[in-house]
């Protein structure tokens, strides 16, 4: 039997508040695979249906990676029991003012258990781009901002995650355990940390950490090594440094 478009639509309407209500009523954020198993869709289709109520901002991701409500659904809740706005909503100008200030993408990133999960980015203007990392779970030796991240960690944390052993993905990629907190503690004394190539060959960025958010959270510029390295913009780090120290409270409200 062919399904008339109007039917159709009122399945995709039906199944979209079905996950909204879902979310709506969990105490804690859900994966697609868990979004899944209570709605008894197919995942493929929670997928689908969850990307198109992230855009529409009637779900966001929480940092933790799973989907909460949404800040739009602010709007159907009368006076001050509307949802705060996601963070990175509230930091999304920020992300556009470094697009548009130094010319590359610019990433928001979390610090998770599991990992620096990136929230978040903003395209540059060049036509020569990096990969989008949106949604991504990173090891944080891996990454700028996963080592601005690292910045913020207690001596016990952080001798847990350099005394494991840690993957290579490229030739660069620092796995040394006194070699990385070395470039752990210099990036916190200058106040901002820069990857050469760690992720990806030919991907450089530079990342600092965002005062006041919660989670803890770093701001990101990446893009293709040959124009994003220290060499060329040694100043680079401190700029940013600068843009988000004074710029990131005022949108968070601290």
């Amino acid at each position: 039997m062919v399904t008339s478009p109007a039917e159709s639509t009122t399945s995709a309407i039906e199944r979209s508040f079905l996950l909204l209500q879902l979310v709506a009523a969990a105490d804690e954020p859900l994966g697609v695979r868990e979004l899944g198993r209570r709605s008894g869709l197919p995942r493929s289709t929670v997928s689908r249906l969850a990307a198109q109520l992230v855009e529409l901002g009637m779900l966001t991701r929480s940092g933790i990676g799973g989907l909460v409500s949404g800040p739009a659904l602010g709007a159907l809740i009368p006076g001050d029991e509307a949802p705060p706005a996601a963070l990175e909503d509230r930091l999304r100008p920020l992300l556009v003012e470094c697009v548009q200030r130094f010319g590359e993408s610019a990433a928001l990133t979390v610090d998770t258990p599991t990992g620096a999960l990136y929230l978040t980015n903003v395209l540059g203007p060049s036509a020569i781009q990096a990969p989008d990392p949106t949604g991504e779970r990173l090891d944080f030796h891996l990454v700028a901002p996963g080592l601005a991240l690292m910045t913020s960690w207690d001596d016990e944390r952080l001798g847990t995650y350099t005394a494991a052993p840690l993957p290579a993905a490229t030739p660069l990629t620092i796995t040394a355990a006194a070699t990385l907190r070395d470039v752990v503690r210099m990036s916190a004394e200058r106040g901002y940390a820069w990857a050469d190539q760690a992720l990806d060959l030919e991907v450089n960025g530079v990342a600092v950490l965002v005062p006041g958010a919660d989670p803890v959270a770093s701001i990101s510029l990446y893009g293709p090594a040959y124009r994003l390295n220290p060499s060329d913009r040694p100043d680079l780090g401190d700029a940013l440094h600068k843009l988000v120290r004074e710029q990131a409270p005022g949108l968070l409200g601290v």
